[in-house]
């Protein structure tokens, strides 16, 4: 999973425009690897694509229960610090931002205003410094109070807090002008202002104002950065537990590792939503089954199953079972996701370069994606930048080769410990791990870190471990969203971290900062050169596999598909075929 980071679309993902001296763009892009064609997409510059409501699903019912199975809890709920794809998935239902993406189902994504009436408008003259957006009438939280622009404000505001450290960091670092985005404002509870530096309400409109162009931000506003909040329902980390809703459905309750259960917010108003429906009456997560389990009750579709969806792959035993059966792998979402996995090297434990490059040249990736589910699972990856990424180059620098990487080693057997989520499946893949990388000479501890803290604790700057697998999808198609979050060592912090490599180059970093003042197709050869620069020169990850996804649903579920701005599945556009 991805900590949007941080973990993991439809057949292929969609190819997102980014404002180019923020005018209306689009672009594509082809590579090497076989992940079908890319597709397209723009940001809206109609404002009737932001009204609601939401175009009607063929065929949908209202009605029922639908069931989500995962094998453990989410890391957070709270929007500001969900930045994994399933918790996102989930507080999708919970909570708006200012913008979203709106999916076409036939692979072109539209970003539009969500609470906004638009995807925001430049007041700077297209200089991108300067952005206003305009709250829609109507909108309520699940009390019936009205959401309000100040409510933006203080969301935005708290996610400043050191102990909100989780999530994107994009427009706190744009407006404190700062990767340290925290230094002088933390937020309201230490201290600061209930509306942040460089935010302005007037209203019901919110504007941001920065000393450096970002044309970017009608996408960072669609994450939940911008999900409003009353400073008077603020529970700070316990937020978590009971997110307050401004979405279709609210919190009934929840028991952490065991049950999250949703019903609807009789307050949100469809037709203020262009995104999102309420089909089902209520919506049940359960915790601790393994992809095993939840493969075989949801082919076999007895009571609750058949209106449950997995929150994980079908698992390699199972695939040859699903994929004979027309009739059971007709109900598989499937399609390749915007996702790089990658196994992190913790450079600041692992300082010698030729150390790294064993570790690359080392490493069977097919044997892992074997283990993984094979073909279903993923494809072979040889760069930070997925093929769905704007300017992707393919190229590969560490071909498989066990004695290249002995001999780099000279004779040497370091000892590293893996660290990996302690679930089934990565019990066994672990363990692939550790006999692919003990065959060219490392000595390999495991060490298994608890599935719903596992992002929490590699995010730690001092995490006492070696080696450890993170996925990273583009939070919109442009290497600006995937090398800076990732690898630039100016991101580094005490907790909290994406930067899981913990990677710190000044020349990586002076680069990252001239291609972050080009627009998206101009810097988009840069950031592929980059790509090839920094695995080349200093090899601080192994790039595995691009993601696939491959996840089963039950015989009652209708409509359900893999999002393509989240990874995973969609739930506001599922419904139950009988209604119940």
């Amino acid at each position: 999973m991805r900590p949007r980071v941080a973990l993991a679309a439809t057949s292929a993902v969609a190819l997102l425009a980014v404002l180019a001296a923020c005018s209306k763009n689009t672009g594509s892009s082809s590579g090497d690897n076989a992940q079908g064609s890319t597709q397209s997409g723009s940001i809206s510059t109609n404002p009737a694509d932001s009204k609601g409501p939401a175009k009607a699903i063929s065929g949908a019912k209202r009605g029922g229960t639908l069931y989500q199975y995962l094998e453990a809890d989410y890391d957070h709920l709270d929007p500001v610090r969900a930045y994994v794809n399933n918790a996102t998935a989930a507080t999708n239902l919970l909570v708006r931002t200012l913008t979203m993406f709106k999916d076409d189902g036939k692979g072109h994504l539209t970003l539009v205003g969500d609470m906004a009436t638009d995807a925001g408008k430049d007041t700077s003259g297209g200089k991108c410094t300067s952005w206003q957006f305009t709250l829609k009438d109507g909108l309520k939280y699940e009390d019936g109070s009205a959401i309000t622009a100040n409510d933006v404000a203080y969301g935005i505001a708290r996610s400043f807090s050191p102990d909100l450290a989780e999530g994107p960091h994009y427009i706190q670092q744009w407006l404190a002008n700062d990767i340290n985005y925290n230094k002088d404002y933390k937020g309201p509870y230490n201290g600061g202002a209930a509306v942040p530096p460089g935010v302005k309400v007037s209203g019901k409109t919110i504007s941001f104002n920065f000393k450096e162009p970002h044309c970017d931000l009608p996408f960072a506003a669609s994450w939940g950065t911008t999900s409003p909040l009353p400073k008077a329902k603020d529970t700070k980390t316990k937020l978590d537990l009971r997110p307050f809703s401004s979405g279709p459905y609210k919190v009934k309750s929840y028991t952490r590792d065991s049950k999250l259960v949703l019903e609807r917010n009789k307050y949100w108003d469809a037709k203020t939503d262009p995104i999102r429906h309420d089909y089902f009456d209520t919506f049940e997560v359960d915790f601790g089954s393994s992809s095993e389990q939840q493969a075989n009750a949801i082919k076999s579709s007895q009571g609750n199953d058949a209106n449950a969806v997995m929150g994980a792959n079908v698992p390699p035993t199972l695939l040859p079972t699903v994929q004979n059966d027309p009739q059971v792998k007709n109900r598989v979402a499937a399609g390749f996701t915007q996702f790089v996995w990658y196994m992190a090297i913790n450079n600041q434990r692992i300082k010698d370069v030729k150390e790294r490059e064993a570790l690359n040249y080392g490493f069977n990736k097919k044997a892992f994606i074997q283990a993984l589910g094979g073909s279903t699972a993923g494809e072979e990856a040889n760069t930070l930048l997925s093929p769905t990424t704007i300017g992707y180059k393919n190229y590969n620098a560490y071909p498989y080769d066990q004695a290249k990487a002995k001999s780099l080693l000279g004779g040497k057997h370091p000892q590293l410990v893996f660290a990996f989520a302690n679930t089934a499946r990565w019990q066994k893949l672990a363990t692939t791990v550790q006999n692919t990388l003990q065959q060219v000479g490392f000595k390999v501890v495991l060490k298994p870190i608890d599935s719903a803290s596992y992002y929490t604790q590699i995010g730690k700057n001092n995490n006492p471990y070696d080696l450890y697998f993170a996925g990273w999808g583009s939070d919109w198609p442009s290497g600006s969203t995937i090398i800076p979050p990732v690898f630039d060592g100016r991101n580094i912090q005490a907790q909290g971290n994406s930067t899981y490599p913990y990677f710190n180059d000044a020349a990586v970093n002076s680069q990252i900062d001239k291609l972050t003042k080009q627009s998206a197709n101009d810097a988009a050869p840069g950031w592929a050169a980059l790509d090839k620069d920094i695995m080349t020169k200093h090899a601080p990850v192994v790039p595995v596999y691009y993601d696939k996804a491959y996840q089963m649903y039950g015989t009652n579920v209708g409509n359900m598909a893999i999002g393509q701005s989240t990874g995973w599945p969609v739930y506001y556009n599922a419904f139950l075929r009988n209604g119940k």
